[in-house]
């Protein structure tokens, strides 16, 4: 059998059209790649778990496997490091089955070890090669790699479930380009050689098929960077319009006025450089990435410091500790991420896609660039120093997460080309690396904050049971509200002036959250006022319900 695809020849019997015709390798390869990610994204727990025994399985086949062709002689140029690895193998695949904890603790912490080790030479390289175009990239780089092998050694079970679940969403993303790919490509004459192993020349194939065009790609890059000709007039209309929403957006904040705030969101440009660090990223153009961040970077702190000044002086109508906009906004989450993450690929896509351009202000209105940068200001004035910071993690995660996910979308929607991508393919790949890590450090704070909300909602729910309970013994008592800060609980009940045993109470909730708590019970006693128009005279009595 045979095929022309692309002027080669393909003997491979993976190649051969079948029916039905979206059957081949490729959609086959895809729907279980996208089946799997699913399922671990869906069912992180028992997922984890089987992957830990997979990966011990696959290690054992692979490395007895090694071992086996070389003692066969099947691979020319046997070597003891050869067999030394095969059996090294064999054995890490042996302690991931029998020992799955403690082996992924030693492996993490090696893993530790070696970012830490490269951190400090990227700095050390960076520092010595102070002045070149990508210094300053390059010390961010080791300074993540640093801070990140930290973080590997402190939580290793932690980073171990991120770093699966990055590999999850890959396998979807990745299974869904190969299952588009096989769809399109099922005849003889269009199908190539999709045997086993082509994972990668599927994707470099559909990149390429992907190829704006550099005509389009040139209309793209006039849009996204502040160049000549035409380069003055269009940093006038970035600044102007940054300023003006920035401006609308606090005045926004300080009126607690959701539609306002909106309003900004329109009209800020500031997903414009962001989008084109991300376009800089992968086409290895590091004078422009380098642009764009300076460009972000004076953006920011102009939009905080004239937030601070309105706030100087504009009087706050309502308090910023009670303003919804400000109190939305100082405590990010990981679902925040994935708000940024979901908008971020749908900037990048609507960029080059000239059919869906227009929904680029639903995007803006995503991930809500500038109200964060507004609360900073305000509550940076104000001195509430832990609410700024919280609301300026909630920018830097939006920026972080639209620069990754338009990355991945600018690449796999042909924005850069895959000539390009191979030429500069390690400049790419140091931007990439540096940026996905520093979505990774900025992911992990976020996941505890989202852990510690569902955490306190499920105590919120085991309590609210047992105080129910606790209060069937008194039907005329009355639960007025339950509240819990931590191991402090705070009840208010309301009837009769008596209670059935605190301490059965403080027991119950102890054993309802599975630490011990402090519980402060409010019991308010419930009047009537009865007024006699008869005789004039006013007596009061305890109410019995």
């Amino acid at each position: 059998m045979s095929g022309t695809g692309r002027g080669r020849e393909t003997s491979s019997k993976f190649s051969a059209r079948v029916e039905p015709f979206w059957l081949n390798p490729a959609t086959i390869k895809g729907s279980v790649a996208i089946v799997g990610g699913v399922a671990i994204l869906a069912f992180p727990g028992g997922a984890l778990l089987i992957l830990r025994s997979v990966l011990g399985v696959a290690l054992i086949i692979t490395g007895a496997a090694d071992l086996w062709f070389h003692l066969r002689g099947r691979i020319p140029g046997k070597r003891i490091s050869d067999l030394a690895e095969g059996l090294l193998t064999v054995g890490l695949g042996v302690l991931f089955v029998v020992f799955p904890a403690e082996t992924l603790n030693v492996i993490m912490v090696i893993l530790g070890a070696y970012f830490a080790v490269r951190g400090f030479i990227v700095v050390v390289s960076a520092i010595k090669d102070r002045g070149s175009e990508t210094w300053g990239l390059d010390l961010a780089r080791g300074a993540f790699f640093l801070v990140f092998a930290a973080i590997i050694v402190v939580l290793p079970e932690t980073v171990f479930s991120g770093l699966i679940a990055a590999l999850a969403a890959a396998a979807v993303v990745i299974g869904g380009v190969m299952l588009a790919y096989g769809i399109q490509h099922h005849t003889d004459d269009a199908l190539v050689d999709v045997d086993a192993g082509s994972v990668s020349q599927i994707v470099r194939d559909w990149m390429m098929l992907q190829d704006v065009g550099d005509e389009r790609r040139d209309e793209i890059d006039d849009g996204l960077y502040f160049e000549p000709p035409d380069r003055t007039n269009k940093l006038v209309a970035w600044w102007v319009m940054l300023l003006l929403s920035v401006a609308i957006a606090t005045f926004g904040i300080l009126q607690d006025s959701t539609a306002v705030v909106i309003g900004a969101m329109l009209i800020a440009p500031l997903m414009t450089p962001i989008i084109g660090t991300a376009a800089g990223a992968v086409n290895g153009w590091p004078k422009r990435v380098t642009t764009s961040l300076g460009m972000i970077a004076a953006g920011v702190s102009a939009s905080i410091g004239l937030a601070f000044v309105i706030g100087a002086w504009v009087p706050q109508l309502i308090p910023l500790a009670s303003n919804s906009q400000v109190t939305s906004r100082v405590s990010p989450n990981i679902i925040d991420m994935g708000i940024a993450l979901a908008a971020g690929a749908a900037g990048a896509f609507a960029s080059v896609n000239k059919r869906v351009s227009s929904s680029i202000a639903g995007v803006a209105i995503a991930v809500a660039l500038v109200p964060p940068l507004g609360v900073v200001g305000l509550t940076l004035h104000a001195g509430m120093f832990g609410d700024a910071l919280g609301a300026f993690t909630l920018f830097l995660t939006n920026l972080v997460s639209i620069i990754l996910a338009a990355m991945i979308v600018f690449a796999l929607t042909g924005f850069a080309p895959v000539s390009k991508m191979k030429e500069d393919a390690i400049q790419i790949k140091r931007v990439a690396i540096t940026v996905s890590i520093a979505a990774i450090l900025i992911a992990i704070p976020l996941a505890f904050t989202v852990s510690s909300v569902i955490t306190t909602a499920a105590h919120q729910a085991s309590v609210q049971k047992a105080v129910e309970t606790w209060l069937n013994d008194a039907p005329e008592l009355e639960l007025s509200l339950v509240e819990i800060n931590g191991t402090d609980v705070s009840i208010v009940v309301t009837g009769p002036r008596h209670t059935p045993s605190i301490q059965d109470l403080e027991d119950a909730l102890a054993e309802s959250i599975g630490e011990p708590v402090t519980v402060e019970v409010e019991h308010i006693p419930a009047i009537v006022v009865i007024y006699s128009d008869a005789d004039g005279e006013t007596r009061t009595e305890v109410a019995e319900r």
